[in-house]
């Protein structure tokens, strides 16, 4: 029974009225001596079944990575039905929290230590934590549905999506007496962690890495010297370190460290004492630390959509030339665009979470960083022409919203940086795959036979035609075949452009960038595409509100994002000369040369 007592004083709702109404059954069969002890040991039983456990238990074996196998063409249809994760005790005990949250987030006259309290209150700063260490054990699906909320104060957003993931990181970097001393400060919230891992672009410029380093002293401390950006200057930092000039290691740093000093944006260590996370290796950090990109897309996703809430309410009650503002078209058709993007986002993002949820140990890091790529592009398009409409008479409150989002697109990386990362990610999976193909490819008068029957089996893709034979039409609802033949379109030319990029540059292939930059837009793109149709396919089947409008708002983006598709294939086929690249690279190379625009003034003269 000490197990149980234990459980038992965990301040989990449902936990403690499953307690109740357990105890109470076997109080009353304690009083027959026929059903005495066998009810004991069965109730203990029950209470050593961990929450934390079953949801482990539920988890499906592993598949193979989706987007990574897009990229070559292929694709697993049973994602096509919509992850569905939790169950009905775990949704009302969210919704709970939920409701909390937004109660104090949602009014305009509480201020940022109300809205700790209430982070607190709820125990959001120990939530990943495990249920035996007093946290709520939330998945990945949970923690976005908390963050959507939490994220209208973008610096808490940006410190509890920190702080969870560096709680992870602890969680398998540290041994289990390590993480038994720091977890209790941790989950307080009184102290938070900080990641800091991206550093000055300045004088990374002129290093060959990074210049953080960490190296052990003569007492056999770990020690680390340079500096990061970090903007909080209190409490705990999770340090990304090189060790031995080529290994990357994580470092713990405790409140008050000595060699700590904070200076408005970045944070500088001079031999400061470290605990290192030496049970996590870099694969498993690396695949930690994305989750970082979830969240920011998150996070974008909340900016753009209170944006368009602000926009709303100064629309509603202006009128234009007698009419009400809000039936001028070109205004309905800027709201309509934000929320399609807004669909997509959010679909793609409990998508990415349901994959991560719902199989053992899935490969979605690209999954991720497209879910953090997409609304940091459209979001930021988007934002601009939403606040062109009050930008007049709103120019406080509008410039907040731009500098907001503004910031959370440069969060820790640039677009283009995680454009590589997907692109680079999605052509070694395909390498891997096509090795043989490709090196045929590029020795055609070595494998004439083989070039004969490739020109054959392309020709369909050479006219832009690909034969549809994946037949994802039939995993989704009869009404949407026309959308699903358009993302199937999508699909069966990816391989193509992987296979074209691969053979045009070999082993230079890396050096593609703005081939490889189509591809990787290409790829998000058709993610996007998955996951609107599955969710409305979901939504429809099961007869959810306003079902048919999610039907048309699927059939609406993938009718776009096929075009985007189609083009991006296209320019990726014709090569830099005929998609202008060349020429484009020529004139910037000649203006960074020179210092100066290439063109002289219309004005001037060589005679007169």
């Amino acid at each position: 029974m000490n197990i149980a007592r234990k459980i038992c004083t965990i301040p989990y709702r449902n936990i403690n009225k499953s307690f109740h109404r357990k105890f109470r059954v076997s109080s009353s069969k304690n009083e027959s001596s026929s059903h005495t002890q066998p009810q004991v040991q069965e109730d203990k039983f029950d209470f050593e079944d961990i929450r934390v456990l079953e949801r482990v238990e539920r988890r499906k074996a592993q598949i193979p990575p989706f987007m990574k196998n897009v990229f070559v063409s292929i694709f697993d249809r049973n994602l096509l039905e919509y992850p569905e994760i939790l169950n009905k005790e775990e949704s009302e005990a969210l919704d709970n929290r939920v409701a909390a949250l937004d109660r104090v987030f949602s009014d305009p006259n509480k201020t940022t230590e109300d809205k700790k309290n209430v982070l607190k209150y709820t125990n959001m700063y120990a939530a990943p934590v495990a249920l035996t260490h007093n946290g709520l054990a939330i998945n990945h699906t949970e923690s976005i549905r908390y963050l959507e909320t939490i994220g209208t104060d973008l610096h808490l957003g940006q410190e509890i999506s920190d702080h969870w993931v560096s709680l992870n990181a602890l969680k398998i970097g540290l041994s289990e007496d390590l993480y038994q001393k720091v977890i209790g400060d941790l989950i307080t919230g009184n102290n938070t962690l900080s990641l800091c891992i991206r550093e000055k672009l300045s004088e990374r410029i002129t290093q060959a890495d990074f210049r953080t380093s960490a190296e052990i002293d003569e007492k056999g401390i770990w020690r680390i010297n340079g500096e990061k950006i970090c903007l909080n200057a209190t409490g705990y930092y999770l340090v990304l370190c090189v060790v031995d000039t080529n290994r990357m290691k994580m470092f713990l740093v405790h409140p008050n460290a000595g060699g700590v000093s904070h200076d408005g944006t970045y944070i500088s260590f001079t031999k400061t004492p470290g605990t290192p996370l030496e049970m996590a290796s870099e694969d498993n950090l690396a695949k930690t630390l994305g989750v970082s990109r979830l969240h920011t897309a998150v996070l974008c996703r909340s900016s753009l959509l209170k944006a368009l809430r602000t926009v709303i309410e100064f629309i509603l009650p202006k009128t234009f030339s007698g009419k009400p503002l809000s039936q001028v078209t070109s205004i309905r058709d800027v709201v309509g665009e934000a929320i399609v993007h807004l669909y997509a986002s959010e679909s793609a993002e409990y998508f990415t979470a349901g994959l991560l949820d719902g199989y053992m140990d899935p490969d979605v890091e690209l999954e991720m960083a497209m879910c953090r790529n997409y609304i940091a592009q459209r979001g930021l398009e988007t934002l601009l022409k939403l606040i062109a409409i009050p930008n007049i008479e709103m120019k406080r409150e509008t410039g907040e919203l731009l500098n907001s989002m503004r910031s959370l697109t440069l969060r820790g990386e640039t677009v283009d940086s995680v454009n590589m990362f997907i692109a680079l990610n999605g052509i070694h999976h395909a390498g891997k795959v096509m090795a043989t193909e490709i090196k045929q490819i590029r020795n055609p008068l070595f494998n004439p036979v083989f070039i004969m029957k490739k020109i054959l089996a392309d020709r369909h893709q050479e006219k832009d035609q690909p034969k549809l034979n994946l037949y994802l039409a039939e995993h989704l609802h009869p009404s949407l075949r026309m959308p699903a033949e358009q993302l199937e379109y999508c699909v069966m030319r990816m391989k193509y452009g992987s296979e074209t990029v691969m053979a045009r540059h070999g082993m230079e292939v890396v050096s593609a960038l703005t081939e490889l930059n189509r591809l990787s837009d290409a790829a998000t793109e058709i993610l996007m595409m998955t996951s609107v149709l599955a969710r409305a396919s979901r939504a429809y089947c099961i007869g959810l509100r306003n079902a048919e409008v999610e039907m048309k708002l699927a059939a609406c983006f993938v009718e776009s994002s096929k075009d985007r598709v189609k083009k991006l294939i296209k320019e990726v086929d014709d090569g830099e000369y005929l998609n202008l690249d060349h020429f484009k690279a020529k004139f910037g190379q000649k203006a960074l040369e020179n210092n100066a625009v290439v063109a002289e003034k219309p004005t001037a003269r060589v005679f007169w």
